[in-house]
């Protein structure tokens, strides 16, 4: 497991004869700039968690460095900048859906320090995975792959879809605070393998906080001054993870949290974001599934699929198990 000789961490490989302490960032974080895509017309969010507030909470528990990855924008993270622009500490990343065209398998990417024009173009180019990793490794950008079995379905064999994710990503998240730890044991027992094999991959962690709570108790150690410099070594690979995940009850308690939040905003009819029309489509439609909602439907579909997270983590486990982890390209 940990290869730098610090017990509790992951991916240390490369890190002998480097002193402690690491500088420390959070990688998987979301504010209310993260939109549920599923429920845009009631103005449903993934997060309601105030980027201020998120910053500080990071900085009071450690975090050297704060960034936020939000769904497929950077708006929450260039309105922070242009409150904050003395934050020196402070870089813009986000968390791009993306698809493999054949299958339209899901994959998420953070994508680290980049502008309002990079964005623009991963915008246009998301939808198919290979151009848009082309053009991130054109741009020299920072990348990495998200809790990688999170959307798999079996729709390409697990040692293919290993092999190519491996010729396509250097940086993987090994340990998300919001899945199963055996979805995380899975993705660092294959990655530690491969890269005994590849000798360049970098293994990083995020808490992928959607609320307040789980801020900041899964991040990333590498070496670094200042955030450039912390960036580099996760390029190079001079990184390790660190923290525990919040557990079902944990993720759980998360979603009726920003439920409730939701149901609060709809019921602020000051806000002058939105018209007077506006502000009522969002009420009947929270309305409408507000019994849904209270008659547990959020809990059933999260309870299934964590069982389906847990039960494909241990019966790919046990696959690799018999034929080895893939050698990669």
């Amino acid at each position: 497991m940990a290869e730098s000789g610090v017990p509790g961490a992951h991916g240390g490989a490369g890190l002998e004869g480097l002193a402690l302490p690491f500088a420390r960032a959070d990688l998987h974080l979301h504010t209310n700039a993260s939109i549920f895509k599923y429920f845009k017309a009631a103005n449903s969010r993934d997060s309601y968690s105030d980027p201020d507030e998120v910053y500080r909470l990071a900085k009071a528990r450690g975090m050297d460095f704060v960034t936020f990855t939000d769904h497929d924008t950077v708006d929450g993270c260039l309105r922070f900048r242009e409150r904050h622009p003395d934050y020196d500490d402070f870089f813009v990343s986000a968390e791009i859906e993306t698809f493999f065209p054949k299958t339209g398998h899901r994959i998420h990417v953070n994508v680290f320090d980049l502008d309002l024009a990079q964005h623009a173009v991963i915008n246009r180019k998301r939808r198919n995975i290979f151009d848009l990793v082309e053009y991130l490794r054109a741009e020299g950008l920072l990348y990495s792959a998200n809790h990688m079995f999170q959307s798999y379905r079996f729709r390409q064999a697990p040692e293919s879809f290993v092999e190519t994710m491996l010729s396509l990503f250097d940086v993987f998240e090994v340990k998300n605070g919001s899945m199963a730890y055996q979805h995380n044991d899975l993705v660092e027992d294959i990655l530690t393998a491969a890269k005994r094999k590849k000798g360049s991959l970098a293994l990083v962690g995020g808490s992928d906080a959607h609320t307040y709570p789980p801020v900041a108790t899964v991040y990333t150690m590498a070496p670094g001054k200042t955030w450039k410099e912390f960036l580099e070594s996760v390029r190079e690979g001079r990184c390790l993870s660190w923290g525990a995940e919040m557990g079902f009850t944990g993720v759980l308690g998360d979603v009726y949290e920003n439920l409730t939040k939701f149901y609060r905003s709809v019921t602020d009819f000051k806000n002058p974001e939105f018209t007077r029309a506006e502000k009522a489509r969002h009420f009947l439609l929270a309305a409408a599934t507000l019994p849904i909602n209270l008659s547990g439907v959020p809990a059933a579909i999260l309870s299934l699929n964590y069982a389906k997270q847990i039960a494909l983590s241990r019966g790919l486990q046990r696959r690799f198990s018999r034929k080895g982890t893939p050698d990669g390209p």
